[in-house]
């Protein structure tokens, strides 16, 4: 017996998934525009969805906490909201506009309407090797230099930075 032909494979296993009781059609999300614009299964035999960024908030990937995408980030939101002032995020919630102003104001500080800015300062990622879960892109057997922030270690690092200031000197004595 031959291997069967890639459509039918990804038929069988589509109408076996959909058996599925976890992934009833109930639960599954339904199409977006991008999916609907698509026709990458051709003869109509199901949509396709394309997965992005804002799947994750998707309310099918989040019915159980111990797995939720939201979840894992619960605790740093939460000290983000702690640490932007009520204002920024009431703006944000009404003009559906991007918040900012998150830890403008430092902790124990007032806000610019008087209220006391009371959350924590985490670990900085970038810099301090202490850092939970290990500074950021930061191995063992690589060395870097001590201003190297992007984690790019030597002689990467120092290579491209004397080649950025030999570009800058050029162009300030062609002016």
């Amino acid at each position: 017996m031959s291997a069967p032909k890639p459509l039918e494979q990804i038929k069988r296993e589509t109408k076996a998934a959909d058996r599925a009781p976890h992934l009833r059609r109930s639960a599954q999300a339904k199409p977006d525009q991008i999916d609907l614009l698509d026709d990458v299964v051709p003869g109509g035999g199901g949509t396709y969805h394309h997965g992005g960024p804002y799947d994750a908030t998707l309310a099918s990937r989040n019915r159980d906490a111990r797995y939720a995408p939201l979840a894992a980030v619960a605790d740093s939101n939460g000290e983000a909201l702690r640490a932007t002032p009520a204002a920024n995020i009431v703006d944000a919630v009404t003009r559906h506009v991007p918040l900012q102003g998150t830890a403008s104001v430092p902790p124990g500080q007032p806000d610019f309407g008087g209220h006391v800015m009371r959350y924590e300062e985490g670990d900085d990622l970038m810099r301090e090797p202490g850092a939970a879960g290990g500074a950021y892109r930061r191995y063992e057997h690589v060395q870097y230099h001590p201003e190297d922030l992007k984690g790019k270690g030597e002689p990467s690092y120092t290579i491209e930075r004397d080649l950025k200031t030999g570009k800058k000197k050029k162009q300030k004595s062609k002016d």
